[in-house]
């Protein structure tokens, strides 16, 4: 597991990027930080290390010494932007990663199956969406787990 430290950056990044509205949850509430970690760590051993240390680094232009976790959701905001009109690439892909797989976390069927029981309750954010939810007659959902 990567440093709690690194997690929570992402957490702060999630929350900033999807922060509740109208009354319902948003990616932090959820743990969708969990589900961003899992897959860039499954894509990228200290791949959460390396977009924390990012972050951080960005963080120090909004409020100096005050790493990206702790600043104002609105101050985090600012950071991602920056970080997005970055010129170099690499630094807007490291957004890019944490905004797909939190909107994957968020709206899929992540934050609701357990994969223990094989259970998947159905999540609110798919009436949200509008989406009817798995379709009969398709084979078992993610056998691979």
């Amino acid at each position: 597991m990567p440093d709690p430290d690194a997690v929570a950056a992402v957490r702060a990044a999630v929350d900033a990027m999807l922060p509740p509205t109208d009354g319902r949850p948003g990616a932090a509430d959820l743990g969708v930080e969990r589900h961003v970690v899992e897959q860039a760590e499954g894509a990228m051993q200290g791949s959460t290390e390396l977009m924390a240390a990012l972050l951080n680094a960005f963080a120090d232009g909004v409020r100096s010494g005050v790493p990206f976790a702790e600043l104002s959701r609105e101050e985090r905001v600012t950071v991602l932007r920056t970080m997005y009109a970055d010129e170099a690439q690499d630094i807007r892909d490291v957004v890019d990663t944490i905004q797909i797989f939190a909107l994957g976390g968020m709206y899929s069927e992540w934050s609701t199956f357990d994969p223990k029981t094989r259970s998947l309750q159905r999540p609110d954010s798919w009436d949200d969406v509008g989406y009817h939810g798995p379709v009969d007659r398709i084979p078992d959902y993610r056998v691979d787990v």
